[in-house]
């Protein structure tokens, strides 16, 4: 692993340093090997984690719900305004078509 430093400018260094090796997760590692740590310590350690995961993931399940949510509420609207946009088109055609366009069909009502 390298870091250059540039400028004469050693704390950014040291900051870029930590941080490639918090990704790495040597930091945790050296904390691990510390001391001695058993079975059923792993295992508590293990199922916080994993409790700890679920939590995260089901916030970011429930956002992706809502955004789905409203993104739906929105198209929904657009639609509903594309209707309204239309209807007095329509309106004007249905009563054109419901004059007989000729004589043929046209059905004369009974005296």
């Amino acid at each position: 692993m390298y870091i250059t430093v540039r400028n004469n400018d050693v704390s950014k260094a040291f900051r870029i340093l930590k941080k490639k090796l918090l990704e790495e997760g040597v930091t945790k590692e050296l904390r691990e090997r510390r001391q001695f740590i058993g079975k059923a310590e792993k295992r508590r350690l293990a199922q916080k984690a994993g409790k700890k995961r679920w939590i995260k993931k089901r916030a970011q399940l429930e956002q992706q719900f809502i955004r789905e949510e409203r993104n739906q509420f929105r198209k929904n609207k657009n639609k509903r305004n594309q209707r309204n946009v239309q209807r007095p088109n329509q309106g004007s055609n249905q009563q054109n078509r419901s004059r007989p366009s000729s004589n043929k069909n046209f059905r004369k009502p009974r005296t």
